[in-house]
């Protein structure tokens, strides 16, 4: 059952990401997403929780962007997905990500930016030649990372169109 986060969720949330990354990566991960469920942004964050018999077992938010005044392009940023290590593979992160999709593009939202594994987020639709139209706040280690997919009529130009991004965002460590 696909449902939305709070910050009560806190400790099945620490569980799902401390057994889903490293020991590096676990605790800014999950205080990445405490700090997403946290946040009142405009517009409204999405956090969703996946469950399996009643225990959260999968999660994943998505943060606005802002773009200059005068653009007419609305767009999130996915980060951080995660499903607990004993879930993983049964399409969990899937269904969270397409349940997203569907939500932000009935929002009206125009686009979807994400930074990671393009083998992976690939076959969610995202894809580097996008990416390319949307520019980052701060300089990627792995630019090839970084990638978008449309949700909606594209109004996007041949223009990079640059942004910045929520407080929870704002650190250039996570870029």
């Amino acid at each position: 059952m696909i449902r939305y986060l709070t910050p009560q969720d806190a400790l099945p949330l620490k569980d799902v990401f401390f057994q889903s990354f490293s020991q590096e990566e676990a605790p800014v991960t999950y205080d990445l997403m405490m700090k997403i469920i946290s946040q009142e942004t405009h517009p409204t964050s999405l956090c969703l929780g996946y469950d399996v018999d009643g225990a959260l077992q999968g999660a994943v938010g998505f943060t606005p962007v802002y773009f200059a005044k005068g653009v007419d392009v609305t767009a999130y940023i996915l980060a951080p997905l995660a499903v607990h290590s004993a879930h993983q593979g049964q399409g969990i992160a899937t269904e969270l990500v397409t349940h997203a999709k569907q939500t932000l593009s009935e929002q009206g939202i125009d686009a979807l930016l994400v930074y990671g594994d393009p083998n992976y987020y690939g076959r969610h639709g995202f894809t580097v030649d996008m990416g390319q139209k949307f520019v980052p706040p701060y300089p990627l280690e792995f630019d090839f990372g970084w990638q978008a997919m449309m949700l909606n009529s594209n109004k996007i130009t041949d223009e990079a169109y640059q942004f910045t991004s929520v407080e929870a965002l704002s650190d250039p460590a996570l870029w």
